[in-house]
């Protein structure tokens, strides 16, 4: 059994491919041939996963989000961070949380894995500051593994898939 398995496994949601937090929510409809897990790994909201414990022990003020979505197909694998937020205003905490998490987390990932971000909020346009963030995200993610406040549907899903679109179809490109 991978690592990572043992550091999640007291945080899966059992069953559910839908997470809400506040006002902000994901969900994700699995296609046929597809594996979706969700793990909700904060502590505060889910106070029996130990995952801040095991990545940071006794250490306090590390930044952690909200959930860990696994994605797989036969020739897939996808380890997702994400993050809600009730307004887009936080984008730049949410990038910390997501990176943040990212990083420590990573360490215990296997290289067959492709590490993808999603951060979502319920209410506000995006801040001047964006490009800053997708910046950041980009850095740590790669292009086309990450997204941020898109509102279509099943966006989680889309990005999962690696099958990101802008309104009125094609693929979108994060920007540098």
């Amino acid at each position: 059994m991978p690592f990572e398995n043992l550091l999640l496994s007291s945080c899966l949601l059992p069953g559910q491919t839908a997470f809400k937090e506040s006002k902000a929510s994901v969900e994700v409809k699995p296609l046929a041939g597809e594996t979706i897990l969700f793990f909700n790994i904060d502590d505060k909201s889910n106070p029996g996963c130990k995952l801040r414990e095991l990545l940071w022990g006794t250490e306090k003020g590390q930044k952690m989000c909200d959930l860990i979505v696994f994605y797989a197909t036969d020739s897939k694998r996808v380890i997702c961070f994400v993050e809600l937020k009730d307004n887009i205003s936080d984008l730049g905490h949410a990038t910390e949380q997501v990176i943040n998490t990212y990083n420590t987390f990573k360490r215990h990932l296997q290289k067959s894995y492709t590490a993808k971000a999603f951060i979502y909020a319920c209410a506000g346009s995006s801040p001047r500051e964006h490009e800053k963030y997708q910046r950041e995200l980009l850095k740590e993610f790669g292009k086309n593994n990450f997204d941020f406040n898109d509102r279509s549907n099943d966006a989680l899903g889309n990005l999962l898939r690696g099958t990101l679109s802008k309104p009125g179809g094609g693929k979108r490109k994060n920007k540098k």
